[in-house]
């Protein structure tokens, strides 16, 4: 199985990370994974197939997904497995793994954005 292609950073919210990345010529399907750091891939972590299909491209024509309802500020751990299919339908193991991102949500934040606020 092939290896998954690199993660690109490309943004953070106080609960939404997104990712971007170029798909292998060879594989219509991936499988984005992330946890929070320091926890264990092996139990705690959480995924989401990406068809190559069917997703959002952005203006550099990269497959761009979002991960969304995390916790703010909070710490994740993300990357990328190409998925396949056997030949009797079945799923084989994933690819070998993209190089981790680790990347932080933004904290919650009470102080209004400057365009936000208003002198009375």
């Amino acid at each position: 199985m092939a290896s998954a292609p690199k993660l690109e950073f490309i943004g953070a919210s106080e609960t939404i990370i997104t990712v971007a990345f170029n798909p292998l010529v060879s594989h219509d399907s991936y499988e984005l994974q992330w946890k929070e750091y320091p926890q264990k891939w092996e139990s705690d972590c959480q995924s989401k197939t990406v068809n190559v299909k069917e997703a959002t491209r952005n203006k550099s024509n990269k497959i761009q997904c979002n991960i969304d309802d995390l916790n703010p500020g909070t710490t994740y751990t993300v990357r990328l497995r190409v998925r396949g299919v056997g030949s009797d339908g079945e799923a084989p193991p994933p690819g070998k793994p993209c190089p981790e991102l680790i990347i932080d949500t933004e904290a919650v934040s009470c102080t209004p954005k400057a365009n936000q606020c208003a002198i009375l």
